[in-house]
């Protein structure tokens, strides 16, 4: 039975860079003959958008509590800025 959630590459084939002994999955050491998931640039995207999602929305809500206009209103576009990135990856993941 295949992982869902195991990154691959591309081509949907695993990566096999040489292996590192004293890398650890989980607690574990990495298996030799184990590869390497990939990481792919859509994902790095995808987790630095959810970051500044994050913290532009603390921020908005700081900015409203201090009534501080240009950076509520900064903060905001980032917001959504971020959300429509998120929505167009995830729409192109689709096809």
């Amino acid at each position: 039975m295949t992982d869902p959630y195991r990154l691959t590459t591309a081509s949907g084939t695993y990566a096999t860079p040489s292996v590192d002994p004293n890398a650890e999955t989980i607690g574990k050491p990495l298996p030799a003959g184990e590869p390497l998931p990939v990481v792919t640039r859509s994902r790095v995207a995808r987790t630095l958008l959810w970051m500044v999602l994050v913290i532009s929305v603390v921020g908005n809500m700081v900015a409203s509590y201090t009534a501080s206009t240009p950076l509520h209103l900064a903060s905001g576009a980032v917001t959504a800025l971020c959300l429509t990135g998120l929505v167009v990856q995830g729409l192109r993941g689709r096809r």
